[in-house]
């Protein structure tokens, strides 16, 4: 498939680019191939496509990032022997970040400069494209590769007194399209992330159609010029943590939460008051924007489908599903119908479980057994891989994965094997920290544990 092909798909997404509405109504789209389907831009429905055969035995994979690993990995021979240890140590799959936190690609794109320099770090590479050489060594050796990238992350700032990225090399054009919030301490400040250098990343905001415009090409360009990729799997595809304040208290997330409503627009201390609690319009607000961030991913998803069909689309998102309103990701599916403060009668269909291949559940915490967290706390491995499936109710795969910096040689043995047991699927994050802690024994221990134990329940 030539490259332009993803530019026709572009195209007709931006006819989806206006602020998302409650009210149900469809916008008819050309296909690549020629196929037409009606889009609703209510309530997003899941574009059916052939999925990918299952692989054999369930997926346990190393994820690379990018910062982590930037000094290290600059040549092929330091690139073979990490390869290699994943592939000895009884994994499959490789998750590669191709898409940096700045902006600037791993790969060779056409409109993304290619990362040389990261914060204050820059490296020489004895090789050309660095997605390019993971794929054929991987090919070589029979390693799946899974390509990550960070959505809206597209400016890093706090890396030693560096900003650096695509926001601050092109300043007019994307300065006024980054996410702000209101100020806890000041109600009647608004505070644009970029203001804020106690947050490391600048992020863009979905609400612009440009911002989606440039995530759907480069989700576009990935998919097309790679096509040995398994997937691609998204992270930050949503509003920023509260820190300091609420994320999406821009003019224009208030004029799309009153598109979208049908209602004039609120003031933002009528989401948030001045006293830092609920508005009148909390909840609306909340839906809006879990709304608007479904939408966003049905749009991938018709890019990523209509390019490749059998190439997965996956996201990864925080475990903890009780929080996720607070940044607009609503990952649960649309069947399931949470109650309490935050929620709409309809937010529920906000739920874009049914639009992924794959949810990668981020049990990212030092507990690891349900009995190990304090008591009343969910934040566990043991409970976040045994849970999260009761929110996806069957709308697509979960893996899990963990944070293996959190975690000590006999606990990453533990979580591998109980990520392994409740959910399809196991992703050790990261590489770097695997390295330094000597923790690829324990990790081959862990799945040693699971295989062993389903071969004794098969026998």
């Amino acid at each position: 498939m030539k490259f332009s092909a993803y530019i026709c798909v572009i195209a007709a997404s931006a006819l989806l680019c206006a602020p998302v509405k409650a009210q149900d109504h469809t916008v008819s789209i050309s296909m690549t191939g020629g196929t037409k389907v009606e889009i609703p831009t209510g309530e997003i429905a899941k574009i059916e496509f052939t999925p990918r055969s299952e692989p054999k035995g369930k997926l346990k994979a190393m994820w690379i990032d990018v910062e982590a690993n930037f000094e290290r990995l600059t040549t092929r021979a330091a690139i073979d022997e990490e390869l290699n240890k994943i592939k000895s140590h009884g994994m499959n799959t490789v998750y590669l970040d191709v898409k940096t936190s700045n902006g600037y690609a791993m790969y060779r794109s056409d409109f993304l400069p290619y990362c040389d320099v990261f914060g204050d770090k820059s490296v020489t590479r004895d090789y050309d494209d660095y997605l390019g050489y993971f794929l054929e060594r991987c090919e070589a050796i029979g390693l799946d590769v899974v390509a990550s990238m960070g959505a809206t992350c597209w400016g890093v700032q706090t890396r030693n007194g560096v900003r650096q990225g695509l926001i601050f090399d092109q300043w007019d054009k994307w300065g006024d399209k980054v996410q702000v919030r209101s100020d806890e301490n000041n109600p009647d400040l608004i505070v644009p992330i970029t203001d804020d250098l106690s947050q490391p990343l600048a992020l863009l905001d979905p609400v612009f159609p440009e911002v989606q415009e440039l995530i759907l090409k480069t989700v576009g360009e990935i998919v097309t010029k790679y096509p040995k990729l398994k997937g691609i799997c998204l992270d930050y595809l949503r509003y920023n943590n509260n820190e300091g304040g609420w994320y999406g208290m821009g003019e224009a997330n208030l004029k799309g939460y009153a598109e979208y409503w049908n209602e004039p627009a609120p003031h933002h201390l009528d989401v948030v008051t001045a006293e830092g609690g609920v508005g009148d319009c909390f909840t609306k607000w909340i839906e809006y924007r879990s709304a608007l961030i479904t939408e966003l991913l049905g749009k991938i998803r018709q890019t990523v489908k209509s390019i490749r069909p059998e190439c997965e689309l996956q996201l990864w998102a925080s475990a903890e599903w009780t929080s996720r309103y607070s940044v607009g990701q609503n990952w649960a599916s649309k069947n399931y119908k949470p109650w309490g403060f935050a929620y709409t009668d309809t937010y529920s269909r906000t739920g874009f479980a049914d639009l992924l291949d794959v949810f990668i559940t981020g049990a990212y915490t030092e507990n690891v057994w349900i009995e190990d967290a304090p008591a009343g706390s969910a934040w566990s491995v043991e409970n976040f891989c045994k849970t999260t499936p009761d929110y996806l109710m069957g709308d697509c795969r979960c893996y899990g994965s963990i944070a293996t910096y959190a975690l000590t040689p006999s606990q990453m043995t533990d979580a591998t094997y109980l990520c392994l047991k409740h959910t399809e699927g196991y992703i050790n994050f990261e590489l770097s920290h695997t390295n330094y802690g000597n923790k690829w024994d324990a990790t081959a221990e862990g799945i040693d544990k699971y295989e062993s134990e389903t071969e004794q329940d098969n026998y």
